[in-house]
């Protein structure tokens, strides 16, 4: 079972509607549970899936301004309040905006978790908004020709626009960190 404590850094006047609107966002995402606000500037869900928790993460990353603690409490007999008091110790404190924290009920090494979502988060944030709009809608299941023509380009374009995104990076990252996750889901009890 995961949980994902998100705390907003950013500097908008009226943080707390953002934050609202960010977890109602948020819950929509499949697998994700209703984002509880906890204060005015967190929020934190139980999530079902390593995917779920990858994709939230990426959401999170994407927008800027936020930092992210994930809390991992492996085995069927994990307790939703118990993932979230993970999800808040990882966050901790004195947590930055882009950084990503994991803590696990195993004790294991979070190392490489933390450090594929360091990769993806510095991939997103050099991100240019036409390289946006282009991976939204590969993220969305369209392939390059259709994406194209919803954007009015040529495929050419389309390549090229993915290219300079970051797109092939961010797929792989997006698997290394849903096998990851998974891994630690399971509690092998393997240093990652």
């Amino acid at each position: 079972m995961f949980a994902l404590h998100a705390r907003y850094r950013g500097r908008e006047r009226r943080r707390a509607d953002l934050v609202r609107r960010s977890a109602e966002a948020l819950s929509t995402l499949n697998g994700v549970g209703k984002f509880e606000l906890l204060g005015v500037e967190d929020i934190c869900a139980v999530i079902d899936s390593a995917e779920a928790v990858t994709d939230t993460t990426m959401a999170l990353l994407s927008a800027g301004d936020w930092a992210i603690g994930i809390g991992i409490a492996p085995g069927a007999d994990a307790d939703p309040g118990e993932v979230r008091k993970l999800a808040t110790t990882a966050i901790g404190r004195r947590c930055r905006t882009g950084v990503v924290r994991v803590c696990s009920r195993s004790n294991d090494d979070m190392g490489d978790i933390v450090a594929v979502f360091a990769l993806l988060a510095h991939v997103l944030a050099k991100r240019t908004t036409e390289g946006r709009e282009a991976t939204q809608l590969m993220r969305g299941g369209m392939n390059q020709n259709e994406a194209a023509a919803e954007l009015g380009i040529s495929k050419q374009a389309m390549s090229q626009r993915l290219a300079a995104a970051g797109w092939s990076a961010e797929t792989a990252g997006w698997k290394l960190a849903v096998g990851l996750l998974r891994k630690a889901d399971c509690g092998s009890g393997h240093t990652l």
